[in-house]
């Protein structure tokens, strides 16, 4: 019967070990889930970015585009 007891024991000690590091683990999902959304939200901004980046070079161009013809009729 002690032999039953001491496994019993050490089932419940690793049973407690596990639940105590699946508490760690589920915070540390935790926080990488939250660093997850923080680098998306920073991609999307800097994809954003890039795009508004394109929009003003494609803008300067035709401005530039335009003074040259301006300046090539004005010859």
């Amino acid at each position: 019967m002690k032999d039953l007891e001491t496994k019993f024991a050490e089932v419940e000690k690793r049973i407690g070990a596990l639940v105590a590091e699946n508490k760690v683990l589920m915070g540390r999902v935790r926080e990488l889930e939250h660093e997850l959304t923080h680098a998306r939200r920073e991609a999307q901004e800097l994809q954003n970015l890039h795009g508004k980046k394109m929009h003003i070079r494609e803008k300067v161009e035709r401005i530039l585009h335009s003074l040259e013809a301006a300046e090539g009729s004005n010859e």
